[in-house]
């Protein structure tokens, strides 16, 4: 079943059936359907960090019935704005980009993804089937690599046996008795201590090669320097490693963890776990639990104009972390923030992942914006299937010589694209036309 996101549908007598197979998943926040026990369901990024937009508290997918006594006659369904890939009951549901209108394959929302993750992979194909999750999950495992790696190599407590002559720790009698008598000179005994070989780095370890297995997963550990090197840590870390093991490495890690200093191995953990079930969760035959990975494609969006427009200067505020706020008065209250700002020609850009300007708060907010640093020029960034427009509305009472204006900015998204590759072609030429605008 194939949909596209912020969008509405009505039931025919042909696909009535597979509407309703919707059911356990309709109607229900985010958040619920992902902290449900024993759902196997991503969504990036609310299940890897806190997200200020609110994400987890909008609907997956709104489904309203009509009935003729006991018999359901129609259903109206509308998706929220999230994309991927979904499953339940044997339903497979595609959420493609509204932006993309090839039926078949998304290739804005697979160079957006890539984009924000800093893949440099091309040679890929794409298609609407369940391997598309596992394609998805591949894709985040490089920078969720990283950034964890970026805290340093995990390490925690660990309990390990010695029968030697070395003794560091507290003597074992029962088994020094059963290995050692008659005595032979050893001493049995147990230890606790830091080591970075630990239930976490073996997770990791066993993702990285069941990654390894596939075309797309070797490629991805290749991708660049970072990861590669990341890659050899994990690697060289984990000496205790054995593929036998998985199944108990598994069961080890599902108490997600928890740790003060290593805050960004929990998204890790969480995305680890989820590959290697994969194959578990693909073949299994648990009714009415769901499996998917999903995206805020709201949030794709603001990310992927971030990939080009910070390289023209501008800042790029982080609501999630609470980094780059403006407040509205003196006394920092009313914090806000902004998309993208240019402070030296008093440029202000908001990202917005919709046809055109809808709402009247759209542009109340982007003049508040205006009015707060001085700017010259508010403009509304939409993604657009048409051509590229820029549409220019002159400020009354702004300005100190009234030259200052809203522009909506109608980013072309290539419709027309052969494959893959042309995809990436064709839309490099609306990033030139960007870039050449705001230079």
């Amino acid at each position: 079943m194939i949909l596209n996101d912020n969008s509405k549908y009505s039931s025919t007598k042909d696909n009535l059936e597979k509407f309703l197979l919707l059911q356990n998943i309709a109607n229900r926040n985010i958040s619920e359907l992902v902290d449900e026990y024993d759902n196997n369901i991503l969504i990036y990024p609310y299940s890897f960090e806190e997200c200020e937009d609110k994400l987890g508290n909008q609907q997956l997918i709104s489904l309203r019935t009509t009935w003729n006594g006991k018999k359901c006659t129609k259903a109206n369904l509308e998706t929220g704005n999230v994309a991927g890939f979904i499953g339940i009951n044997g339903l497979y549901v595609s959420i493609h980009s509204r932006f993309s209108r090839n039926v078949n394959e998304d290739f804005f929302l697979h160079y957006m993804l890539q984009k924000v993750l800093n893949i440099n992979v091309v040679s890929l194909q794409h298609g609407v089937n369940n391997e598309q999750v596992f394609d998805f999950l591949l894709y985040l495992f490089p920078k969720l690599l990283n950034d964890a790696l970026a805290q340093g190599l995990y390490k925690e407590y660990q309990r390990n046996e010695y029968n030697n002559t070395n003794i560091r720790g507290v003597i074992d009698i029962n088994r020094h008795i059963k290995r050692n008598m008659p005595f032979n000179g050893l001493i049995a005994y147990r230890t606790r201590e830091f080591s970075h070989d630990n239930n976490m780095t073996e997770l990791i370890r066993h993702t990285i090669e069941y990654v390894s297995t596939t075309k797309l997963g070797r490629a991805l550990l290749e991708n660049n320097a970072e990861t590669h090197s990341n890659v050899a840590q994990i690697l060289a870390a984990t000496t205790l490693y054995n593929r036998q093991d998985r199944e108990k490495v598994i069961k080890n890690n599902l108490k997600i963890a928890n740790h003060p200093f290593y805050t960004r191995y929990a998204p890790l953990q969480k995305l680890c776990l989820r590959i290697l079930r994969h194959e578990k969760i693909k073949y299994g035959q648990n009714e009415n639990k769901i499996h998917g990975i999903l995206f805020d494609v709201s949030y794709l969006w603001e990310e992927y104009l971030a990939t080009i427009l910070t390289r023209q200067g501008f800042k790029h505020p982080d609501n999630r972390k609470g980094i780059g706020r403006i407040h509205l008065t003196n006394t920092n209250k009313f914090p806000r923030y902004l998309d993208f700002y240019r402070e030296h020609d008093s440029i202000i850009i908001d990202a917005k992942y919709k046809p055109e300007t809808e709402k009247r708060d759209d542009i109340h907010q982007i003049i508040t914006y205006m009015y707060r640093l001085k700017g010259k020029y508010g403009i509304l960034i939409h993604p657009t299937c048409q051509e590229h427009t820029i549409k220019r509305y002159p400020l009354l009472g702004y300005g100190e010589k009234n030259d200052a204006e809203l522009q909506t900015y109608l980013f072309k998204i290539p419709q027309d694209a052969n494959d893959y590759k042309d995809f990436i072609t064709k839309i490099q030429l609306s990033e030139e036309v960007l870039i050449k605008h705001y230079e």
